[in-house]
């Protein structure tokens, strides 16, 4: 079974260069440099990454800046508090014993077995993007694709397979769901003088066509098997929508800014398996964010002032506070660290950390990892170009 579940996760992640999915947020943020600072960018992001924060942070350029690129970003995630992989696995090893050679032991050993699967959860995220950004005084401007897959399983027990076992007839389940979109769409920010010395606001927007997918899989205990999951079986649609942002500058060194993503708000039934559907969110997420930035250290905050969900029907939403910092060496390395606190139950608190290699101010590689309680691991890395 940890075969059939993890080729779940990898069938939807072939995807990839297809179809993007709206993560469950196993990894907390959207590239790799925001990632190792906790989930942080709605006011710290740089022009390159200002897409997939906030449209307005793709101002935030210097003199030097002229071109750049991001290509390409990836990132993973997953959550298994549960073990759910492992679990499964044993159950249908002992339920084909039980089936093979029936006794008092192997019928309380499987029983134990069922039990362990009760509303046991596992999710897994992925993600890759790519970013080409013209920044300048007139209009900045990025074109950017986003692309992030998300799938969760979920076993749900029956009690009457308890009261009378029957391995060969369960009504026990395992479902699969998956949902998510592509993003592919330009940002356009520019930065306005105040009527106050040096404070400066900028403001930006990001039309972006959408492409929505929604896929469900569900089968006994004992059947459940990746080959039954096929992605033929998806349903999507192409839709549009639009991300917008503020970001204040009282002061050079400090940041005030806001950003809406996925204003408009889209609906998508899966596909029916099993008599089964389920109806995949993409709703609109608001977050504030504040950053001191003095050239060498840069401190960040992110607070998202709403829960996402992803599924009606399905017990899972997200809302975090994160907090990150960046110590940037002579532009040549930058070491950064943070903290996402999740505000929900459904999600575990993450420590983060990363590095920054930009030698001659030309390129960058990045690199992020995350680690929170309950077996909940993230990693991300991600190559620059700027001329």
């Amino acid at each position: 079974m940890k075969t059939s579940l993890k080729g779940l996760s990898l069938a939807v992640a072939a995807a990839l260069p297809f179809i993007s999915f709206s993560s469950v947020a196993m990894f907390n943020g959207a590239d790799a440099r925001g990632g190792a600072m906790g989930g942080t960018g709605v006011a710290s992001a740089q022009y390159l990454t200002a897409s997939f924060y906030n449209p307005a942070m793709a101002t935030n350029y210097t003199k030097g800046d002229d071109f750049g690129m991001i290509l390409p970003m990836v990132a993973a995630g997953v959550h298994d508090s549960d073990e759910l992989y492992d679990k499964i696995d044993e159950f249908q090893k002992v339920n084909d014993r039980l089936s093979n050679n029936p006794s008092l032991e192997t019928l309380e050993e499987w029983k134990q077995a069922l039990l362990a699967l009760n509303n046991g959860e596992v999710e897994v995220d992925a993600r890759v993007g790519a970013s080409v950004a013209l920044p300048n005084r007139y209009a900045s401007a990025n074109l950017f694709l986003s692309a992030q897959v998300a799938s969760m399983a979920k076993a749900n027990i029956v009690e009457s397979d308890l009261v009378t076992p029957d391995p060969d007839n369960l009504a026990s389940s395992v479902q699969g769901l998956a949902g998510g979109t592509v993003d592919m769409g330009i940002t356009l920010a520019r930065e306005f003088a105040l009527p106050f010395q040096g404070h400066r606001l900028s403001i930006g927007v990001s039309p972006k066509f959408q492409k929505v997918m929604a896929l469900n899989y569900l089968a006994k205990v004992s059947q459940f098997d990746d080959n039954d999951f096929d992605l033929d079986d998806r349903n999507e649609e192409n839709t549009f929508n639009v991300d917008v942002g503020l970001a204040y500058k009282p002061a050079n060194t400090v940041t005030f800014a806001l950003a809406a993503k996925n204003l408009l708000e889209q609906e998508l039934d899966t596909n029916v398996s099993q008599g089964t559907k389920a109806t995949f969110l993409v709703e609109p997420k608001y977050t504030a964010g504040m950053a001191y930035d003095n050239g060498w250290f840069l401190l960040a905050a992110d607070l998202d002032l709403n829960k996402q969900r992803y599924f009606t029907g399905a017990d899972y939403e997200t809302q975090f506070a994160r907090v990150g910092v960046e110590l940037d060496a002579w532009s040549w390395v930058q070491l950064r660290a943070g903290y996402s606190h999740s505000m929900t139950d459904y999600s575990e608190d993450m420590v983060t950390a990363g590095l920054g290699l930009t030698p001659f101010g030309l390129f960058g590689l990045e690199l992020a990892g995350q680690y929170g309680e309950d077996d909940h691991y993230g990693v991300a890395a991600q190559l620059a170009f700027m001329f």
